[in-house]
């Protein structure tokens, strides 16, 4: 497994583990992450920079409330950009 997906895993994981996220948060993460996967899976390089903003957006502002969630998805962040995605 590579280390963008590895790190992909864990933040579907942290996702999992976070109960008191509001619905609209989860929606959030949870499309943004399909689409990030659908772009792996596809090896495409269209559309990226629209899914990485999305994901720091939502990264911002789950912050404060859910500190290790944000850690988790700026690690995505920061594989897709080793990535050259």
């Amino acid at each position: 497994m590579s280390e963008l997906q590895h790190t992909l895993r864990n933040l579907h994981d942290e996702l999992g583990r976070a109960p008191e996220l509001g619905p609209d948060d989860r929606a959030l993460l949870e499309t943004v992450l399909v689409d990030i996967q659908r772009v792996l899976e596809a090896e495409a390089a269209t559309g990226p920079s629209t899914q990485s903003d999305t994901l720091e957006d939502a990264a911002v502002k789950l912050e404060a409330g859910h500190p290790g969630l944000a850690a988790s998805i700026r690690a995505v962040l920061d594989a897709l950009a080793k990535a050259g995605i």
